[in-house]
């Protein structure tokens, strides 16, 4: 298994977390089932692999996309972070 490191706003952090406590699983969890959405999508697999992703995972799907402004935003902070 890989390990991911991922910049998240710090309330979609807390969020996610609430979610994952509620649902009594991981934050990490969360985010497999929520990639392993694309994947199924990517391989063209049958609904059965999507229906096993829970109802709010499935949600979010979309809810993620930035404009440029965010990309602008990255690279700024990664040019402070390694300069």
């Amino acid at each position: 298994m890989s390990k991911l490191t991922l910049h998240v706003p710090d309330d979609l952090v807390a969020a996610a977390k609430v979610e994952a406590a509620k649902r009594e699983t991981s934050v990490s969890k969360l985010v497999s089932d929520y990639f392993r959405l694309f994947a199924c999508r990517k391989e063209g697999e049958s609904g059965d692999e999507v229906s096993k992703i829970s109802p709010v995972t499935k949600s979010l799907v979309g809810c993620a996309r930035g404009g440029d402004e965010d990309l602008e935003d990255y690279i700024d902070y990664l040019e402070k972070k390694h300069s």
